[in-house]
């Protein structure tokens, strides 16, 4: 028999439907036996070792939350890997529980499906969120090293992400709170002008060299945004 298993991300991640019994009814088992995962961002941050427990001991388990995406980036922060034949199910969820307050704990988690590592979020941020590893190759060079560095409400790098890898799971913008599937490929184009020599000199350097970087609508609301949460600026 499947495992059905209802993941809330925290306080502010309010589902529009009663999930464990629209998820129950989808795998065919009692709304009773749905084991339910709360506060996953919270306990990512932890990197809580009994997050894992939720998907073992059965044939098969199927998890339903509001954003999939952000679930498994989430789960894979903390260090989690998933038992084969995990299945996902979206339900629908109340995005203006997000615009009203930005749910805590705030802070990047990767798709690393998505990243290639390319270090444009390391580059940009000003809070050391992230760290690159020069030894190693592809996505897993970047990292996100110090969660809580980030200003709460700025999702700035986000917007910037060639990939759309990253994802803010409180964030109420689809595009950047993982509840997009598949990211739309951004703009390899970028203004010179724009990015400037300091303090965004290597982002300008990656132009010189015809790197991924970001298009010009971007980098202005990631400024924005910047400016706006960071207090230093």
């Amino acid at each position: 028999m499947a495992q059905a298993v209802l993941i809330s991300l925290g306080s502010r991640d309010r589902l529009l439907t009663d999930g464990a019994d629209v998820l129950a009814a989808h795998v065919r088992v009692s709304p009773g036996s749905v084991i339910r995962l709360e506060n996953l961002a919270e306990r990512a941050l932890a990197k809580d070792a009994g997050l894992a427990e939720a998907f073992a001991g059965a044939d098969g388990c199927v998890a339903g939350c509001s954003r999939p995406r952000a679930a498994r980036a989430l789960l894979a922060f903390a260090g989690v890997v998933l038992p084969e034949g995990v299945t996902w199910l979206a339900l629908p969820f109340d995005r203006e529980a997000l615009k009203t307050d930005c749910g805590v704990p705030w802070y990047p988690v990767i798709d690393r499906t998505l990243c290639t590592g390319c270090g444009t979020c390391h580059d940009y941020c000003l809070f050391s969120v992230y760290a690159c590893d020069g030894a190693k190759q592809g996505s897993e060079r970047v990292g996100v090293v110090a969660p809580l560095n980030c200003k709460t409400g700025c999702p700035a790098c986000a917007r910037l992400c060639p990939e759309g890898a990253l994802i803010f799971p409180f964030c109420h913008e689809a595009e950047l709170n993982g509840e997009v599937e598949q990211p739309v490929h951004r703009s390899v184009d970028a203004l010179a002008a724009a990015l400037g020599d300091d303090p965004m000199r290597l982002l300008a350097e990656r132009r010189k060299k015809k790197q991924r970087l970001i298009d010009p609508s971007r980098f202005e609301q990631a400024e924005k945004d910047r400016v706006t949460y960071s207090g230093v600026l």
